[in-house]
């Protein structure tokens, strides 16, 4: 049961407090469900039962590498809340702004956070490179998962980030992207209910 591989990790890596996270994840996959039939939030070729691993554990992965504190964070790209609402279930505490240019998607998602009662979670409905300046220098991270990196995106996810920020992109088996970023690290944490999964971490 691919519910069971994600109770696994949790487990593992977040033991005292498993169960509420657990219950958060519960909720989000009935929520993501319901509104998947309104809003095409994550491909409807995926089983419900895949859920579990192919969006909500490759969402937190990551969570392997490095703990979240009290950062503001930009989910790019964000769609039906991922990575961002995963990783803001296993670390409440940072702040949160999931950035998607569909109204009707992060309308859909704005329902989901209140439901779950996410504090310090908020949609931004744009594209990347309408936000303006009063949004650079703002995040500490910006998390992007599956989208194909430009020069355009780039520039602009580098002036939305402080100087200290960092860009991590969830990447599979094609990185030709990344040729435009000439330090980065790569870190490979594939699992076999996923398949093959690298890490990229930039440092502005």
């Amino acid at each position: 049961m691919k519910y069971e591989v994600l109770v696994e990790f949790i487990r593992k890596y977040f033991p005292q407090r498993k169960d509420t996270i657990l219950s958060n994840f519960r909720l989000y996959h009935k929520l993501l469900l319901e509104e998947n039939q309104k809003v095409n939030l994550v491909s409807r070729k995926t089983s419900t039962e895949n859920i579990w691993t192919l969006h909500f554990l490759d969402s937190i992965l990551p969570a392997k590498l490095f703990k979240l504190t009290n950062q503001t964070i930009l989910d790019f790209g964000s769609g039906g809340g991922l990575p961002g609402i995963p990783l803001k279930i296993l670390f409440p505490e940072i702040k949160l702004y999931l950035l998607d240019s569909k109204l009707k998607k992060m309308k859909a998602v704005r329902k989901m956070i209140k439901i779950l009662d996410l504090k310090s979670c908020f949609t931004v409905v744009s594209r990347l490179e309408y936000l303006d300046q009063k949004w650079h220098q703002n995040f500490d991270l910006i998390v992007c998962r599956s989208v194909k990196m430009t020069p355009k995106f780039k520039a602009k996810l580098f002036a939305l980030l402080k100087n200290n920020g960092e860009l991590i992109l969830y990447k599979s088996k094609k990185l030709d992207d990344l040729d435009i970023f000439p330090k980065k690290s790569i870190v490979d944490i594939s699992h076999s209910q996923i398949g093959e999964r690298k890490i990229i971490r930039i440092k502005k």
